[in-house]
């Protein structure tokens, strides 16, 4: 068993040993796109849903990026059968495309660049251990969603607004931050969506308020489980939070200084949601 490995350009390395040139787009703009896909039973979940988005990213950032579906399928396979996880364990798989190599110094694309998708790719896998532990929040003062923004669809390279969150929750002693957009509708964590058990039924932010569809919302709504509704960050005692992504699903213990009862089992509906 490997606590991680790592491909690029049909090689397998360790993954302190994949190296990005220094005029790479990625590298130097965040100009790329990844997914995070979790590994369980050796096999990657949802990865259907995750390939849908990777291509739809790659759509609407106009990147070059004509995927051969089953050869990557392919890869991943071979990756979980080299990370040689026991059946209990579970795993993460980072699928990351740049835009490729910057011809000077600006930042304009050139139009006639045309180069293997395999040269812009590289994948990551890992052993991970899922917490689930609850966390406390804090809403952001200093940053907001652009609603409005195309690039909210997409997962990017360019997480400086999330670490920026972060930073000013872990400041005030807190786990992690809550984000408003513009209009200040609740939207999402900074690297999770939110759902909200109220009145006995689930609800989420709505996709228009800026928040990236996360395959597990898209999943339980799917299911009817959840509802998506225009939520503004005003809460009640009774409310039940959790914060949700791929790879993670906890229960938000409080918000600002409101706090809420913690009785809720996060990994019981993360697992219902996978199964």
């Amino acid at each position: 068993m490997k606590l991680s490995i790592g491909w690029h350009k049909d090689k397998w390395l360790d993954i302190e040993n994949i190296h990005i040139s220094a005029n790479d787009r990625g590298l130097k703009f965040g100009d790329g796109i990844f997914e995070t896909i979790l590994i369980k039973n050796n096999n990657a979940v949802l990865i259907d849903e995750h390939i849908q988005r990777l291509e739809n990213s790659s759509r609407v950032l106009n990147m070059n990026l004509n995927i051969n579906t089953s050869h990557l399928k392919d890869i991943i396979s071979l990756g979980i059968t080299k990370l040689s996880l026991k059946k209990h364990q579970l795993g993460s798989i980072r699928i990351n495309y740049s835009r490729g190599l910057n011809k000077d110094r600006s930042i304009r694309i050139n139009d006639n660049q045309q180069e293997n998708y395999k040269n812009n790719l590289w994948i990551e896998f890992y052993l991970i251990k899922p917490n689930f532990s609850p966390i406390s929040t804090f809403i952001s003062q200093t940053e907001k969603r652009n609603q409005y923004s195309l690039i909210n669809q997409c997962k990017t390279f360019s997480y400086n607004q999330s670490i920026q969150v972060l930073i000013e929750a872990n400041k005030r002693l807190f786990d992690d931050c809550l984000m408003l957009n513009t209009a200040n509708e609740l939207c999402c964590g900074s690297t999770f969506n939110i759902l909200i058990k109220r009145n006995n039924k689930w609800i989420t932010p709505r996709k228009e308020s800026g928040c990236l569809q996360g395959i597990m919302v898209k999943k339980a709504i799917k299911l009817n489980i959840i509802k998506e509704k225009l939520i503004l960050p005003k809460f009640y005692n009774d409310d039940i939070l959790i914060a949700i992504n791929s790879l993670s699903c906890k229960q938000i213990s409080k918000v600002n200084d409101m706090e809420f009862i913690t009785t809720f089992d996060p990994k019981y509906f993360w697992e219902l949601l996978y199964k």
